[in-house]
């Protein structure tokens, strides 16, 4: 066995803040990051594996900090509820190596049964895949966020996710902790019951609340009892300053929220993940009846973004895929490109996807950085993003823990 893996690269993008490294190389050992700097500064360790990346630039393993780990294909809408759990797991499985091969070494799965076993799984070694945070199924109120005239109802209430009144939300949440759930999501907001896009609403101006104050109150103080964080979908100005005024951790989505609202959130560093890919992939790939639906999403959220900015919201990047055939898993470092056409400057776009990521996932002593001791979860791209952000979706080469799950060039080679 070799002693360990030296990358040698054009250039090193840390994620910390500091200049990139030119002709960078990187030593890793133990699947963790043993040292980085200049090529020839230091002697490679005795039978190491060495890795000449030539022009590529090294960063750190992309985080999408808000995506749906379920297994289907969504263009049979019953297989939510008809597909059985064990193909639903099987295809997840599959899913987790497209995220690999994408660049993607972290995620937050946002709801759904499976998140926690896969994460599971993924700790234990059972399956490669992407480090993983899992809120297990949603907390959402009965006509609430998701629950959907269209789904049997039997179906909804057996999944454990439906939750009324302080005492059932407290319920719920207990639940979670037992079957292993890194944080709690729930849905603040929800649309008119005849809206197409019932979770997000037709006209994101026009969302209601899904629960009292009360309720949302209860599930941050059960939460944080069992020392959990709370997600909150919450689209709108009334979603996200009920949130915000209940102290969850993270908002999701969160346009339309006012300017009081994330000069609170700024001042109380609560985060906000704001999704812009879900919205463009289905305005482009839906019919168009629904494609301007989401085509109205898009544009509060590109003025939203600005406010947040403005204000100093920590943002992470998150896509809120879920899969084929409009959000597949896999090429979901396009949430930072988005970031960038919205009006963030490229290396915050970078940061959004990799440390402040990893950091929103309570794993930034673990990954999202280039530094001795973290995990190596490394990217390789063909040149600099800074200059070119779309080259976040041209991974060449990329390590998970120290195993090497993508290497492009043997298929490049002539």
């Amino acid at each position: 066995m070799p002693a360990g893996v030296v990358l040698r690269a054009a250039a090193a993008w840390t994620g910390t803040g500091a200049p990139p490294v030119e002709r960078a190389e990187l030593h890793v050992e133990a699947g963790h990051i043993a040292w980085l700097g200049r090529q020839g500064e230091r002697p490679p360790p005795e039978d190491a594996r060495v890795v000449d990346l030539g022009a590529h630039w090294l960063l750190p393993g992309f985080v999408d900090a808000h995506l749906h780990l379920w297994g289907l294909d969504l263009s049979e809408p019953a297989a939510l509820w008809n597909w059985p759990q064990a193909y639903r797991t099987a295809r997840a499985v599959a899913d987790l190596g497209a995220l690999l091969a994408g660049g993607i070494t972290a995620v937050r799965c946002c709801g759904g049964p499976l998140g926690p076993s896969l994460a599971r799984a993924v700790r234990e070694g059972v399956v490669a895949g992407p480090r993983i945070v899992a809120a297990g199924e949603f907390i959402c109120s009965r006509a609430g966020t998701w629950d959907h005239v269209a789904f049997p109802q039997r179906w909804a209430e057996e999944l454990g996710m439906l939750a009324d009144g302080p005492e059932e939300c407290r319920r719920r949440v207990r639940e979670r902790v037992r079957q292993g759930a890194d944080f709690i999501k729930i849905g603040g907001s929800v649309g008119e019951h005849a809206d197409a896009l019932r979770p997000w609403g037709d006209d994101p101006g026009r969302l209601r609340l899904s629960y009292s104050d009360e309720e949302v109150r209860i599930v941050v103080e059960e939460a944080r009892r069992n020392g959990l964080r709370v997600a909150t979908h919450a689209i709108g100005e009334a979603a996200v300053a009920q949130a915000v005024a209940a102290g969850v951790h993270s908002v999701e989505h969160g346009h339309g929220a006012s300017e009081e609202a994330v000069r609170r959130m700024a001042g109380e560093g609560i985060w906000l993940v704001p999704t812009l890919a879900l919205p463009a992939l289905r305005a482009e790939r839906a019919p168009p009846a629904v494609a301007a639906h989401w085509q109205r999403h898009r544009e509060v959220q590109r003025r939203s973004l600005e406010l947040a900015m403005r204000h100093g919201v920590r943002i992470a990047a998150g896509t809120d895929f879920v899969g084929p055939p409009f959000t597949p898993l896999g090429p979901d470092a396009c949430e930072m490109e988005l970031l960038v056409e919205a009006g963030m400057a490229p290396e915050r776009a970078l940061l959004a996807g990799t440390a402040e990521g990893a950091a929103l996932l309570g794993l930034g002593e673990e990954t999202g950085t280039l530094l001795p001791g973290r995990a190596a979860d490394i990217v390789a791209l063909p040149g600099d993003p800074r200059r070119d952000i779309r080259l976040v979706r041209r991974p060449g080469f990329v390590m998970a823990a120290g195993a090497v799950v993508l290497d492009g060039r043997a298929s490049a080679a002539p």
